[in-house]
């Protein structure tokens, strides 16, 4: 914390020690070696581009859904079931669990591969 006062305050005087002139060329200097704004934006997708992505996303968002709906009525029959039957309701929510696990991981890995332009790595087993 004292050397971060201490070089602040070094900072503070050799600025206040320099003229104006020299002070304004240290600011203007600095603020031409930032980026510029406009190269870290990305950018814009071409409107087919992104007609293709909301359809992508719709696409997964209803997969999303179906993928829930199913789970909900496993869960549905696993908590009204008994006995062997629970056993049976708790091993088919589990085995649906895996299989929308492993579909998850394969969609990313498609993603991925996708945005790395066909140099990504696949997801495999």
């Amino acid at each position: 914390m004292m050397r971060r006062l201490t070089f602040g305050a070094s900072i503070v005087l050799l600025l206040s020690s320099t003229s104006p002139t020299t002070s304004f060329t240290l600011v203007t200097d600095v603020a031409a070696q930032a980026p510029s704004s406009q190269a870290s934006q990305p950018r814009e997708q071409s409107p087919s581009n992104m007609q293709d992505m909301m359809k992508m996303h719709e696409k997964m968002m209803a997969e999303m859904k179906a993928a829930d709906s199913r789970l909900d009525a496993l869960v549905k029959e696993m908590n009204a079931a008994g006995g062997e039957a629970k056993v049976n309701a708790v091993a088919a929510v589990v085995t649906e669990l895996v299989r929308q696990q492993k579909s998850m991981h394969e969609h990313m890995g498609q993603m991925h591969q996708q945005m790395m332009g066909g140099r990504g790595m696949m997801m495999k087993k």
